[in-house]
Order: structure tokens, then C-alpha cells, then sequence
């Protein structure tokens, strides 16, 4: 039992690492996207409005359609209007970390798609 609650702090940690906060990935949203998603990420006429994702699959943000987008499981579909998600193969390096996702599952990707994906759901809006 003394072991566990030792733990309890490392993994605290872990979920604060700088690596993949919101900041980080705001960064990386900022090298890699806003040329097609804009700086606000609101899109336009052939590229969705990414602030609005958690509005269109019911108030819930869609984290696994959003991870499957960002790490490459849905590459070559159509996204919007006929307009595929390039494939930004150095989001796809570095180090490793475990995600928890919806369901009680969990998948390890790399800290960069981590960190995009908290960025981007920092940006939801909660309703029109």
C-alpha cells in the first residue's frame, strides 16, 4: 500500500508534463497548422473550424477521432470538402507517453500528438 501512494505523485506528475500540456501544443499548432486552420484554428471554407469539434459530435470532444486524425490511423481519408490531412511525419517522433481514452482504454503515442490534442481541446467552445 506504502508503494501505491509513493506512486500517486510520479503520476501527477506525468500528467503535467511540460511536453505535453496545452502549451506545448499550442507551439506545435503554431508550427504545423495554422497555415490551413488559421491561428484561432476556426478553419474556413475547405478546413474545419477546429473550436467547434466537441459541438459537432454532440458536446462531447471526439478525443479519439481527433488522436486517429493527428497520429496518422486515418491518413488518405477525405477530412473536409475533399481536402486530406497532410502527413506531418516529425509529430510522429520522439518520446512515448500513455494515453487514457474513453471506454477504459489506453494507447501509447508520441508526446507531440499528446500535446496537439490538449491544445485542442483547451479551444472547444461550449456552445453557439
Amino acid at each position: 500500500m506504502i508503494r501505491f501512494i509513493a506512486l500517486v505523485p510520479l503520476l501527477a506528475l506525468v500528467a503535467c508534463s511540460p511536453t505535453t500540456s496545452p502549451q506545448a501544443g499550442r507551439s506545435l499548432f503554431a508550427q504545423n497548422c495554422v497555415q490551413c486552420h488559421g491561428a484561432d484554428a476556426t478553419g474556413g471554407d475547405t478546413v474545419p473550424d477546429l473550436t467547434g469539434l466537441a459541438l459537432r459530435a454532440g458536446g462531447s470532444y471526439p478525443q479519439a477521432l481527433v488522436l486517429d486524425k493527428l497520429d496518422g490511423y486515418a491518413r488518405g481519408q477525405t477530412a473536409y470538402a475533399g481536402v486530406q490531412m497532410p502527413q506531418f511525419g516529425f509529430l510522429l517522433t520522439g518520446p512515448l507517453t500513455r494515453v487514457s481514452l474513453p471506454g477504459g482504454m489506453s494507447r501509447e503515442l508520441p508526446e507531440k500528438i499528446v500535446a496537439l490534442d490538449a491544445y485542442l481541446r483547451s479551444l472547444q467552445r461550449v456552445g453557439d
